[in-house]
């Protein structure tokens, strides 16, 4: 059974909570103010989901579909070129084996944005730490998690650096440029080749080693028509952080805005 004398306290507690608020005017204000704002926030999110949507069918009609020798779109200047070359993938990329050096910084590949310096992460590693345990990647390989690489994990590296011994590194022949490739390997039909040539009795366990991937058939353009492809994608690739940053800068906006706009908490 419920203590009368503490339900009467705690209705007494209740009476004594006053919110504090500005007359109804004030109100109106305030409240259209912040509406403005939440109708900003969600142009901006909406700008930049069909931003990322339109990069997405880009990139599908820019690379040929599987089975195919021809991508559906192709720039002006190249649509007089021919097919595109079908070659193993070991001949387009050599596997790196060069021990690290002392003084390079050190890199992660993650699946959504390659290559990042370990020391912009807001963690402690305790892996290996000296040179000589890792691998050195030279500046445009590529570099990717054996493990993680059905899933994406790859990165072009931005300068020389070390990475992980358990990262296989990919070093560019001639002719070839690997941010072009780095979109290639985003590809969904791409992932699916990969996670096909990737040894592992489960998903959680899948790798994949240089000599499966050197095996894999992938068709490619010149080398005018991959940079072109990659700037392409490099220019969307900056408009979706331009609009990602300005959507966080508002959202950042109306959090210190309404902490202004209201009285503080006592107590």
């Amino acid at each position: 059974m419920a203590d009368p004398d503490h339900n009467r306290c705690r209705g007494k507690d209740r009476r004594r909570r006053t919110v504090a608020a500005g007359p109804a005017a004030e109100q109106r204000k305030i409240a259209a103010c912040l509406t403005s704002l939440d109708a900003l926030i969600a142009a901006r999110g909406r700008k930049l989901a069909a931003l990322a949507a339109h990069k997405k069918g880009l990139m599908q009609q820019l690379f040929p579909r599987p089975g195919e020798s021809l991508p559906r779109l192709r720039f002006p200047e190249f649509r007089e070129e021919g097919e595109w070359e079908e070659r193993k993938a070991g001949a387009l990329f050599a596997n790196r084996r060069t021990k690290g050096e002392d003084g390079l910084p050190i890199y992660s590949v993650t699946m959504h944005d390659g290559m990042v310096r370990r020391d912009s992460f807001d963690r402690d590693f305790y892996d290996i730490e000296d040179a000589a345990g890792n691998k050195k990647v030279c500046k445009d390989d590529i570099a990717y998690n054996m493990m993680r690489m059905w899933q994406g994990a790859c990165g072009v590296a931005p300068e020389d650096c070390l990475v992980s011994p358990a990262y296989i590194v990919l070093a560019p022949e001639s002719g070839v440029l690997s941010k072009f490739f780095e979109y290639f390997f985003k590809l969904p039909e791409s992932l699916l080749m990969l996670t096909s040539y990737s040894r592992g009795l489960t998903k959680d366990r899948l790798r994949l080693y240089y000599d499966d991937f050197a095996k894999m058939p992938i068709r490619t353009p010149g080398v005018a028509e991959q940079q072109r492809i990659a700037a392409c994608l490099g220019s969307l690739d900056a408009a979706l952080a331009a609009e990602a940053q300005a959507l966080s800068a508002l959202r950042t906006h109306k959090k210190g805005l309404m902490q202004q706009l209201f009285p503080a908490g006592e107590g």
